[in-house]
C-alpha cells in the first residue's frame, strides 16, 4: 500500500476509474461500488486527492489500474478558499471525541429470531428479541453491573431448528424464558439511573428493538441518539470500505491465536463488544500520543 496525491485529469464512471496525470504519465485508479456511491458526486476533473492505493496494477477493463485502499482527502481548490469535501484527520478527532467522553456506557448485544428453513420467502417475517445480554462501565471503564437472560417471542414460529442451531440452543432452554416486558423493565431502570450511551455492533440491534417496542405497545425507552454504532465507527476512522465482523475487529487489535470462535452468545458477545471498545479507544489515544510527540 502506498500514498498517492495528485489532481484528477478525467473521470470514467461506467468504469469506476479515475485518472491522474504523474510524472508526465496518466496513471489509473478504480474504486469499489461502495466508494463510487460515496464519493461519486465529487470525483470531477480538477478535484485534488489524496488516498491510499496497492502496490500492485491489476487489469481492469482496457485499463491498468491500482485499486483504491481508501480516501485520505479531497480539496477542491478555489480562489478565495480552498473546499475540503472529505478529510479523514477530522473524521478520526470526531471519533477520537466519542470515545473519550466521560459517560456511563452500556455493551448491549441481542440475538433475534430467525424464519424457518422452509418459510416463504415471500411471506412478512419480523425478527424478535430472545436473548439479551449486557454489561454497564462507570466513566473510568470500571463494570458495575451485567444481566443476560432468552425471552420468550410472541410469534412463536421464530424458534425453529434455524434458530436453535444459529444460537446453539434447544426448545428446552426457552421453558424458564422471561417476557420481553422484563427485559423492557430492567433496561427503563439503568437508563433512568445512570442514562449511559448504547454501544452495540452493527445496525440490526437498534432497528429489531425499536420493532419490539412497537410489537409489544411500549413507550420506546431509546432513540437513534441512545446508541453508538461501534463497528460504524471503527470503519470510519479507518475509512474501512465493507462491514466488519465482531470477533474479526477483535482480532485487529489483538493476537488471533488468543480469540475463540464466536459462539452467538449475547452476553460472551457484549464482552466482546466492551473489549473492542478499549482496544480501539488504546488505539486512538496511543497513536495520538505518539503525533503530538513527533510535532513537539
Amino acid at each position: 500500500m502506498h500514498l498517492v496525491y495528485g489532481r484528477v485529469r478525467k473521470v470514467h464512471p461506467k468504469a469506476r476509474i479515475f485518472e491522474i496525470l504523474k510524472r508526465n504519465k496518466i496513471e489509473y485508479y478504480y474504486l469499489s461500488r461502495s466508494q463510487m456511491k460515496k464519493f461519486n458526486s465529487y470525483l470531477q476533473e480538477g478535484l485534488f486527492v489524496y488516498f491510499n492505493v496497492s502496490d500492485e496494477l491489476v487489469l481492469r477493463g482496457k485499463y491498468r489500474a491500482y485499486e483504491i485502499i481508501n480516501f485520505v482527502k479531497l480539496i477542491r481548490h478555489r480562489k478565495r478558499k480552498p473546499v475540503v469535501f472529505f478529510d479523514l484527520s477530522t473524521i478520526k478527532r470526531g471519533v477520537s471525541k466519542i470515545v473519550n467522553r466521560p459517560q456511563y456506557r452500556m455493551f448491549l448485544d441481542m440475538e433475534f429470531t430467525m424464519p424457518p428453513y422452509n418459510y416463504d420467502s415471500g411471506q412478512p417475517f419480523a425478527s424478535e428479541v430472545i436473548q439479551y445480554g449486557y454489561y454497564l462501565e462507570d466513566e473510568s471503564g470500571a463494570v458495575i453491573d451485567s444481566n443476560s437472560a432468552l425471552l420468550k417471542p410472541v410469534n412463536k414460529i421464530g424458534l425453529n431448528d434455524r434458530t436453535f442451531s444459529f444460537l446453539s440452543l434447544k426448545r428446552s432452554d426457552f421453558k424458564k424464558a422471561k417476557s420481553f416486558k422484563s427485559f423492557y423493565d430492567d433496561l427503563k431502570e439503568v437508563i433512568e439511573t445512570y442514562n449511559p450511551t448504547i454501544y452495540v455492533w452493527g445496525k440490526n440491534d437498534i432497528f429489531v428493538l425499536e420493532k419490539s417496542y412497537e410489537l409489544h405497545k411500549l413507550e420506546p425507552l431509546t432513540h437513534r441518539d441512545s446508541f453508538v454504532n461501534l463497528m460504524q465507527i471503527i470503519k470510519n476512522y479507518f475509512n474501512i470500505r465493507n462491514d466488519i465482523g465482531l470477533f474479526n475487529a477483535l482480532g485487529m487489535f489483538h493476537n488471533k491465536k488468543e480469540i475463540a470462535e464466536q459462539e452467538h452468545d449475547a452476553l460472551n458477545d457484549a464482552m466482546v463488544t466492551l473489549m473492542v471498545f478499549h482496544a480501539f479507544k488504546d488505539y486512538i489515544n496511543k497513536h495520538r500520543s505518539l503525533k503530538g510527540n513527533l510535532t513537539e
